[in-house]
């Protein structure tokens, strides 16, 4: 324990009072060893801003696309059905559509999870593809491409499929692609 009030008086030594607070007198300790020498300053590195994790009632999804598609003006550019997949190979699969779905420069694209529910001798089974639909969106590969997700609307799917909003390209990675005529 006078180890522990040791480190603890080393790591505070450094620490300033709020405004108008004084700061608390620490009475030293019987017997306690001379407090060690004063480790040096760490480093602190910047830290990247951190996206919030998607959600299926994800705020970052446009309102006027989600009315477009409610209306039925705009339809999802691409589709993937994850029906009788294996959780792996649906993994798989969602990880591969979002990057060939970049690669198009599509904008919406709608992927099916099934509902997943199920009566079973009366108990409900199943839904672990979608329970694992979003989490396998959060992951830094796939986050990297989807802009927002929201579940689709019924004449799509409903609560069996997702739109996902894909992040555009950039211009100046767009203008990298582009072939310029010969002449």
């Amino acid at each position: 324990m006078v180890k522990d009030a040791g480190l603890f008086s080393a790591a505070m030594a450094d620490v300033k009072p709020l405004d108008g607070r004084r700061r608390l007198a620490r009475p030293a300790a019987a017997g306690a060893a001379p407090a060690a020498a004063k480790p040096p300053p760490v480093k602190r590195l910047p830290v990247a801003p951190v996206e919030p994790e998607l959600r299926a009632d994800d705020k970052s999804f446009d309102r006027d696309v989600a009315r477009a598609l409610s209306r039925g003006k705009l339809a999802p550019e691409a589709t993937l059905d994850l029906h009788g997949m294996t959780l792996a190979a649906a993994e798989r699969a969602v990880g591969s559509f979002l990057e060939r779905a970049t690669e198009r420069d599509f904008r919406i694209v709608l992927i099916v999870t099934g509902k997943g529910l199920r009566e079973d001798g009366g108990r409900l089974v199943g839904g672990r593809i979608r329970a694992e639909f979003i989490g396998w969106l959060n992951r830094a590969d796939n986050r990297a491409l989807v802009r927002g997700v929201r579940p689709a609307h019924p004449h799509h799917g409903g609560s069996g499929a997702f739109y996902v909003l894909l992040r555009r390209r950039s211009s100046a990675r767009s203008r990298s692609l582009r072939v310029t005529p010969q002449r």
